[in-house]
């Protein structure tokens, strides 16, 4: 009895020391593999090396100048579509308000995380641009432009297309000879696109007709609330006003809701910008006469495909300035322009 005790003994100590043996095996070849991480927007899975299956991962990032705004997050779907596509790792970035001071913060930490490609906008000053320019880092800028930094290309709305369409439309409602009294609403009025849109619509309406008159110029700091409360002072102030052009996405909602319920529809014109859903409706409503869009989807989608062309194949656009599709959306066109604004242009 006593040897068999022993024996047994014997057995469960040699059994201890193989499974003792085996689990530290199976921890050593756990820590040994790599650890994966998940990009924020194409959903591709990679090492921590950045490399996939077969070739390293190109890492794209967006600076965009709102993080969530409705009109932006149309670019952010363009750019996670675009990404996908192409494999691309793809990072969306920006500040819940606008501040130039935090896009220039996200920017550089691109560069110094060192990305193959950066999408961004004008209101980025020009230092950080330098920054990626000596990187070695493409950059392509949409929406508003930076006129004085070096770039792979600017993407964006032409601003006299714009102001010749606002035209066309007020003379078409109001006629040739009727004086139309302009009052402006921006999202900031030292940003540059906002002074070129300004300058625009101020050029184009000197050849109407029946004269014009810019009486009042107002902010609306990218903010529904601020947008509503200054037009409500803007028209209390100037009851003469007869075309309101709003041109920040936010505040052409916030000004037909203003003439509603002031009871000035059938006085005031209401005219938009971008093709956020709140609008749409109320121009099918006809509570906005139109907005004039231009494609915010290939702020993110034609800008990607772009850059990795240039990457991966030495490409460059013709011009270094191009228009991203500047139309007027009203009543009779609202249910078929979608597609025009969705045509992606390859490089030659």
């Amino acid at each position: 009895m006593k040897k068999f005790l022993s024996l047994l003994l014997v057995v469960v100590m040699l059994v201890s020391v193989f499974a003792g043996c085996s689990s530290k095996q199976t921890s050593k070849q756990t820590d040994n593999q790599p650890a994966t991480t998940q990009s924020s927007n194409t959903g591709e899975t990679t090492t921590e090396t950045g490399k996939n299956d077969e070739k390293e991962q190109l890492h794209f990032v967006y600076v965009s100048p709102l993080l969530a705004h409705p009109v932006w997050l149309i670019a952010k779907e363009g750019f996670e579509d675009a990404c996908k596509e192409l494999g691309i790792r793809g990072d969306w970035v920006g500040p819940q308000n606008i501040s130039p001071e935090e896009m220039t913060k996200l920017f550089e930490t691109a560069v110094a995380q060192k990305a193959d490609a950066i999408i961004t906008q004008g209101l980025l000053p020009s230092a950080p641009m330098k920054m990626a320019e000596e990187a070695g880092i493409p950059v392509l800028v949409v929406d508003s432009d930076i006129p004085d930094a070096k770039k792979l290309a600017y993407f964006g709305k032409d601003p006299d297309i714009q102001a010749k369409l606002f035209l066309e439309a007020a003379e078409k409602k109001l006629g040739k000879d009727t004086k139309l009294t302009v009052g402006i609403m921006v999202a900031a009025l030292n940003y540059k696109i906002a002074q070129d849109q300004i300058a625009a619509i101020k050029n184009a309406f000197a050849d109407h007709p029946g004269g014009f008159e810019v009486v009042n110029i107002a902010e609306s700091k990218s903010d529904k609330m601020k947008a509503t409360t200054e037009w409500q002072n803007t028209f209390k102030a100037y009851p003469e006003i007869n075309v309101a052009i709003n041109l920040a996405a936010e505040a052409g909602p916030a000004c037909a809701k203003v003439v509603q319920e002031m009871n000035l529809g059938d006085k005031v014109t209401v005219f938009a910008v971008d093709d956020v859903e709140e609008t749409l409706d109320l121009v099918r409503k006809g509570e906005i006469e139109g907005t004039v869009v231009t494609s915010f989807y290939n702020y993110g989608y034609q800008a990607t495909y772009w850059l990795y062309q240039h990457i991966t194949e030495g490409k460059v656009p013709e011009k270094v300035n191009n228009d991203a599709g500047t139309i007027m959306v009203t009543k009779e066109n609202i249910d078929t322009y979608g597609p025009s604004l969705r045509v992606k242009t390859d490089l030659k």
